[in-house]
């Protein structure tokens, strides 16, 4: 259960900042005003979208070649939220959520796993003192009691 409420919750809060300033700055230029009520607007679709992205779990390791259905699913999706919640245009909202859907779900990734992964380190067994990689190339010879002298 855990499972889901951590990365959920990390998402949820990603998503809401960088839906705010999506939403606050392109509403502001492209209508030169925001929606009403557009604090609540963004935290209902920041989670529809965190409840999404916790679903498909995607990184930019796996989202663009293997998982390419789940990137298509966050993008239908994430065109809905930006067109139907957050009040743009289509054209506009397509643009927002495409540009976001690109870039946001595999940084966001990367944070929850970084967050969450164990904190222990592995010790690595040593069979002995370690040798030294490199050798001098040619003996040094030792300063003699003549050369010392002067």
């Amino acid at each position: 259960m855990m499972g889901f409420v951590w990365p959920f919750l990390i998402y949820a809060l990603i998503l809401y900042v960088v839906s705010y300033i999506l939403v606050d700055y392109g509403q502001k230029y492209l209508y030169d005003e925001t929606p009403p009520y557009v604090a609540l607007k963004i935290g209902l679709g920041a989670l529809l979208m965190a409840g999404i992205l916790t679903w498909t779990k995607s990184s930019f390791e796996s989202m663009f070649i293997d998982d390419i259905w789940k990137t298509a699913l966050l993008a239908i999706v994430w065109v809905g939220v930006f067109i139907l919640v957050f009040r743009f245009q289509p054209l506009h909202g397509a643009a927002f959520a495409l540009v976001a859907v690109l870039v946001v779900p595999g940084l966001a990734t990367m944070v929850v796993q970084g967050a969450l992964r164990s904190r222990t380190v592995a010790s690595r067994p040593t069979s002995g003192p370690v040798k030294a990689y490199r050798k001098p190339m040619a003996a040094v010879p030792a300063p003699s009691a003549k050369e010392g002298a002067k």
